[in-house]
């Protein structure tokens, strides 16, 4: 029920003394506390809300307004919109200047606009902008309005430009291939001259409207971030941007309404920075290769500032080119608390023969890495397992203590032969304190299980654990499968394997996971997990990659595996609670102290909602 209804039923004040009502009432009067109130509720409650009183009137108005997703709704209030084709809705009338009058009390709430016209219940005929231009009292229609999101024809958007937006976002439609942006650009700059976030959004190669893109964001001069698709970073917009005193981030997005640009265009990444390149930029993510990485970083007006670093290469990085960006990265990026490094992956063939050691990244290639003092957030991704060893993962733990996030190659293209076991998660509860989110990839039989100790310690601030696609234990095969005596057509690899030599039989493609497999690593987990932390396994490669069949049904039948795992744990911390409980109390009953004994786990949990996990943010795209 709308707080302003009850306020009227007086429903609020049953069961409360006079007392305890004025004291409700005093309560909302206050503006600050009363604001907060109002944000939690719902456009229809606000709606009544703004009926109440002045004040409320006020304070719900504002926040109806606050936000703006449907233009239809906005200039309704002007004057009345009926759809008259299949192009949209139009004015039944010009709107008159009585109109713009009551318009006033609303627009000037405004403070985020976003429109698209493709995806509008109700799109707008381009008559309407016409009437709006004509009509209106004042050049800026929405004054205070500082975001404008625009996903429709680019000229209707210049309406809504003013000096105090500050983030403008747009998508350039594929028309631009053809038709220079540059006319729409100057208006961005001449009339949105202190905007501080600049957002591109497109779907086809850079180059073909890369100088006109130069030359906007040259003009940006109060410019702070740029987001830009994946690919569109090139040589020519790094050297106009060095020279923004402002900028603080460049990044790209993986959206799928960000779009994304030809891997061409960025192969070649080699700006050529001058004096006083990039003096604030502390962000930067891009999709280049490490070795362009590499040359970028070592010139001699590279960003020395900077504290998060996000590299997503086209390729299959070799090892060599992994350990030289990180040789440099220690040398050059003191500063550094979270760095990412993305390799390209090829999930189209599964090989179930042991991959070379000179095409895994290994302990060598992350130790230069321990010389970055303030780093807190690792993500490795790479085609190949990581080749490590559990005394690399005590000897990386102790090196990292104030780590709080770290994905050491949890999900390779390559998804057998885990050199780690389940056991390398030991070392970052002992030594990593405040690590909340894990992903690594390991393997859980029983023979690795019980190499571990019995009562490992337990995790403190851990949320998330991501297993990736991580081997599950299933039973061995009665008998093999029809299936593995029948082939079909596929397409050979460099290696000359074929997708369908992989015999079903002898994989995990043919198994369901069984509560009894299951309860192995659950068991083993609920000794090291808080009940609060989520498991879980999956892949978040590119969805527009191929991924080979048995690739794809063997990353199900797991992510099925440790799903089971997932609902399994909290219920086994929860009888490692009520165990310890009553040890606690036998031992009290018997003078026998607070003896510890325990095996590690918080203790004293309730049961967990039973869920499936993301990865996050993302579902599994295979799953």
């Amino acid at each position: 029920m709308p707080l302003a209804i009850a306020l009227r039923r007086g429903q609020l004040n049953n069961g409360m003394t006079g007392f305890e009502s004025s004291k409700v009432h005093r309560v909302l009067d206050i503006p600050e506390l009363l604001d907060m109130i109002l944000r939690f509720l719902d456009d229809a409650s606000n709606a009544s809300n703004a009926r109440v009183c002045k004040q409320w009137s006020e304070m719900a108005l504002d926040i109806l307004w606050h936000d703006v997703r449907d233009l239809h709704r906005l200039f309704g209030l002007l004057a009345p919109l009926q759809k008259t084709s299949d192009d949209g809705y139009s004015f039944v009338r010009f709107p008159e200047s009585n109109d713009w009058k009551r318009f006033d009390h609303y627009r000037r709430r405004v403070r985020s606009l976003s429109y698209h016209a493709a995806e509008s219940p109700h799109p707008l005929h381009p008559s309407v902008f016409d009437d709006i231009a004509r009509t209106r009292t004042t050049l800026d229609i929405l004054p205070n309005m500082r975001s404008l999101t625009w996903d429709a024809p680019l000229p209707l958007s210049v309406m809504f430009m003013h000096g105090c937006l500050k983030v403008f976002a747009v998508h350039l439609p594929g028309s631009l291939r053809d038709t220079s942006p540059a006319p729409f650009f100057h208006d961005i700059a001449a009339r949105m001259p202190g905007l501080t976030h600049l957002d591109l959004r497109l779907s086809f190669p850079m180059r073909h409207i890369e100088e006109d893109v130069a030359t906007l964001v040259k003009s940006l001069l109060k410019l702070q971030k740029l987001t830009l698709p994946r690919h569109a970073f090139t040589t020519k917009l790094a050297e106009e941007a060095a020279q923004l005193a402002h900028l603080v981030c460049v990044e790209f997005q993986y959206l799928s309404e960000q779009g994304t640009c030809d891997p061409d265009d960025t192969l070649s990444f080699s700006p050529a920075l001058e004096d006083g390149a990039f003096p604030a930029l502390a962000d930067f993510s891009t999709t280049i290769t490490f070795s362009a990485t590499t040359r970028f970083l070592d010139s001699p007006y590279a960003p020395i500032n900077l504290t998060a670093l996000y590299i997503d290469s086209p390729l299959i990085e070799p090892p060599s080119d992994v350990q030289a960006l990180t040789a440099l990265i220690a040398t050059h990026c003191h500063l550094l608390k979270s760095l990412a490094l993305v390799s390209a992956v090829d999930a189209r063939t599964r090989l179930t023969s042991p991959p070379p050691k000179d095409a895994c990244v290994n302990m060598d290639t992350l130790r230069p890495l321990f010389r970055c003092p303030n780093l807190t957030s690792l993500e490795l991704v790479h085609h190949y397992p990581v080749d490590v060893s559990m005394h690399d993962m005590e000897e990386l733990a102790k090196a990292w203590p104030a780590l709080e996030v770290l994905l050491l190659g949890n999900e390779p293209a390559y998804i057998d032969h885990p050199s780690l076991t389940l056991g390398a998660l030991v070392p970052f509860a002992r030594w990593c304190p405040r690590l909340r989110h894990l992903g690594m990839f390991v393997r859980a039989d029983g023979e690795a299980l019980a190499e571990v100790e019995r009562s490992p310690p337990t995790f403190v601030s851990l949320r998330t654990l991501s297993l990736g696609v991580s081997p599950f234990p299933f039973p061995p095969p009665a008998f093999p499968s029809p299936s593995a005596f029948t082939t079909s057509p596929s397409t050979q690899d460099e290696t000359g394997t074929h997708d369908d030599d992989v015999p079903e039989s002898a994989s995990d493609e043919t198994f369901s996971p069984s509560t009894t497999s299951a309860a192995a690593p659950a068991l083993f987990l609920s000794r090291l997990l808080p009940a609060s932390c989520t498991i879980d396994a999956g892949v978040t490669w590119d969805e527009e990659l191929p991924i080979g069949m048995h690739v794809a049904r063997a990353v199900a039948a797991r992510c099925d595996g440790w799903m089971r795992v997932a609902e399994l744990v909290p219920l086994f911390v929860e009888v490692r609670g009520e165990e310890r409980a009553e040890r606690w109390r036998g031992e009290r009953e018997e003078g026998g102290g607070y003896g510890g004994g325990g095996d590690g786990d918080g203790g004293g949990y309730g049961r967990a909602k039973k869920k499936r996990a993301k990865r996050q943010g993302e579902v599994c795209v295979v799953c």
